[in-house]
């Protein structure tokens, strides 16, 4: 049996305001291999696309943009190769800002704002932190004074030679600081948006503006096990945690302790030192008097109260008899542990006092993991956002795994691809809304048929769809049997060249699919039947098993059935950029392949020795009767005769347009 030990030192005091602060964008400049990216993000997002294009550089760029020199040191080796003047940007626009965060944040989000946005530099080793704020321009030129003496100098310059600034006159820096920002307070109506360095924004010294509103915790695919067993240091384990602890009642009674203690020292100050201090303070009253009237010396105590101590956590796992520290278990126990701290969150409500969002940031969450256990990770970051109290956390992690993608939504995906042709790295962004789609559909499909569509559709083979280099839509399941089995006939992998197949059933689907992966960067090859003899079949099927009346009824709904399939065609044609057909025949093109009727009349008029080899399957038990992937895929593969051309023309178009992707 294991347990888990938990050490929790003494609480510190948190606000007891609620936020729902979140991470809206981010611009990420010549960090690593990021040469100019824009993110925007979600409650969740997900990041996807090939290795080396950027996905989890997105997660480190912003762990450095919240923590500094504590998660990442740059060198030059990190500025993109592109860059000129060695200059790393990394900028982040924060919205749903509350009258709470605004508070905190002062000139940065005045009054009314509803986002805000800060920038970190880092150039030749200088690390800079720069906000937009409401500022009257003249004291910026003070401010950007270093030394206290010349800031002094260029206030009391800038107060004698405007008077009508009615500026006090002061005695220190802090003071000439606090006075300027007094005047700006009482005449905003004079105050422009300026670019502010502070270096105390997030918290370099003193306490983190930021740090009040946003937890940023960044669990790296290596984990860094030491540095999770360290008490000294922030660990990703101790800061999930750390927003499942109510400190209402243990900072009060802690505060009432401290302040008996507070009173007790001085109790002990005033009993032990005062007799010994009153008689120093009548002593150097009298010398002092030996030389000036009228003033006392008085000596006393000063009592120190102490710094409470931080909230830690130190985990420790103990196996059977022996307890050991985390690092000595191995990557697979380590991603439990981070699994079922997320889901102690999950489960519980966070604590009131708990004014932070958390931002979760996740380098394959899928590493180490089984595919149920997998399964309940994503279940578990899901239910994270959906259960926190105020929306206040917020989830983003760089995968492989479909599992990761949130049926709910194909709008919380960020699909990252590198453009081909450029003499350095240059990665895109790709990302789909419903606008999106509507806009591109507008006129061949009702938005609400759009919506209803989309709606739960990312599970499964679909959501594979997302991580290839290119996708082959079908409308039935025979008809990926039939590619793949012509593919392994020429000795082709698709999967190996990075081309999958998903089955999205109908011509409305075939195109609102094809826009969402073309949309996140995927070129499709759309696979449809012309169903030229569709009515006809039907008509044939009940031809003399129903009476005339009821047939007649029949055969005009066969024809209202053909009309619309003729116009869908023609939809289907119109939108995939060649000239509308209403009954196009047997083609392939670089776009599309079309089977003027289906494909089961295509193989059987021009490659008969295929039905019949699928026959052949179905008599000895090898294969199952009616449209059935498997027993079309063992058909294909073993038929004596070769497929016809259409079907290997099919091919090289599919195969070309996996070799076009923007893709690395």
């Amino acid at each position: 049996m294991t347990i888990i030990t938990l050490g929790i030192t003494r609480p510190i005091r948190h606000l007891m305001l609620r936020t729902i602060v979140k991470i809206k964008r981010a611009c990420i400049e010549n960090f690593c291999c990021l040469h100019n990216v824009d993110v925007s993000f979600e409650e969740i997002t997900s990041f996807i696309g090939p290795t080396g294009v950027g996905k989890s550089t997105v997660l480190r760029a912003l762990d450095w943009f919240f923590n500094g020199e504590r998660s990442l040191s740059l060198s030059d080796d990190d500025v993109h190769s592109a860059a000129k003047g060695g200059r790393i940007v990394v900028e982040v626009e924060f919205d749903g800002l509350t009258a709470h965060d605004r508070e905190v944040l002062g000139r940065y989000a005045p009054d009314g704002a509803e986002s805000v946005s800060v920038w970190r530099t880092w150039q030749n080793g200088e690390d800079k932190i720069t906000g937009k704020a409401l500022a009257y321009r003249p004291f910026e030129e003070v401010r950007k004074c270093e030394k206290a003496t010349d800031l002094r100098k260029a206030y009391d310059e800038l107060r004698e030679g405007d008077a009508d600034l009615d500026l006090p006159k002061v005695g220190s820096k802090d003071k000439a600081l606090d006075a300027m920002r007094a005047w700006e307070l009482a005449h905003r109506e004079q105050l422009t948006e300026s670019e502010i360095e502070d270096t105390h924004f997030f918290g370099f010294a003193g306490q983190s503006k930021l740090g009040q509103l946003i937890d940023f915790v960044f669990v790296s695919a290596d984990l860094r096990a030491y540095e999770e067993a360290d008490d000294q240091k922030t660990t990703a384990l101790g800061r999930i945690l750390d927003h499942a602890v109510d400190r209402t009642e243990a900072n009060e009674r802690l505060g009432e302790i401290e302040e008996s203690a507070h009173v007790a020292r001085q109790e002990v100050h005033a009993k032990v030192y005062g007799p010994v201090l009153d008689d120093i303070s009548s002593a150097l009253s009298f010398e002092v008097a030996k030389f000036t009237t009228g003033r006392q010396v008085v000596v006393t105590p000063t009592v120190h109260a102490p710094r409470p101590a931080r909230t830690t956590f130190q985990v420790s796992i103990r196996d059977g008899a022996a307890e050991t520290s985390v690092h000595r278990q191995g990557h697979g126990f380590q991603r439990a542990l981070i699994i079922a701290a997320l889901k102690y969150l999950a489960d519980r409500r966070r604590p009131e006092g708990d004014a932070r969002t958390l931002c979760l940031a996740i380098e394959e969450p899928e590493l180490f993991q089984h595919p149920p256990q997998a399964r309940t990770f994503a279940k578990v970051l899901r239910e994270l956002v959906a259960t926190s109290p105020a929306g206040r956390t917020q989830v983003m992690y760089a995968t492989h795994s479909p599992v990761f993608l949130d049926p709910a939504g194909y709008h919380q995906i960020r699909r990252l691809c590198r453009v081909v042709g450029e003499a350095h790295p240059v990665t895109e962004v790709r990302q789909a809304s419903q606008d999106d789609l509507c806009r591109a559909l507008d006129g061949m499909i009702d938005p609400n048929t759009v919506k209803s569509r989309t709606v739960g559709r990312l599970a499964g083979v679909f959501a594979e769809g997302f991580f290839a280099h290119a996708v082959v839509l079908v409308e039935g399941k025979g008809d990926e049997g039939v590619i793949v089995g012509c593919a392994e006939r020429a000795g082709i992998n698709l999967g190996a060249e990075g081309i999958s197949v998903v089955e999205v059933t109908g011509k409305d689907n075939l195109m609102i699919s094809d826009v969402l992966f073309r949309t996140l960067g995927v070129p499709c090859h759309v696979v449809f039947d012309g169903d030229a003899r569709k009515a006809e079949r039907k008509r044939q099927s009940i031809e003399h098993t129903i009476p005339e009346q009821q047939r007649r009824e029949k055969d005009l709904e066969y024809e209202r059935e053909a009309r619309r399939t003729r116009q869908k065609n023609a939809d289907l044609l119109r939108y995939l950029g060649t000239t509308p057909a209403p009954q196009p025949p047997d083609e392939t093109t670089a776009r599309y392949t079309v089977f003027e009727d289906n494909l089961e009349s295509y193989l059987g008029q021009h490659w008969p020795a295929w039905d019949l080899r699928r026959r052949e399957l179905v008599r000895s038990g090898e294969g199952v009767d009616g449209k059935n992937a498997a027993t079309y895929l063992e058909t294909t593969r073993t038929v004596a005769t070769d497929a016809p051309f259409l079907l290997h023309a099919m091919l090289e178009n599919v195969r070309s347009l996996g070799g076009s992707a923007v893709m690395a």
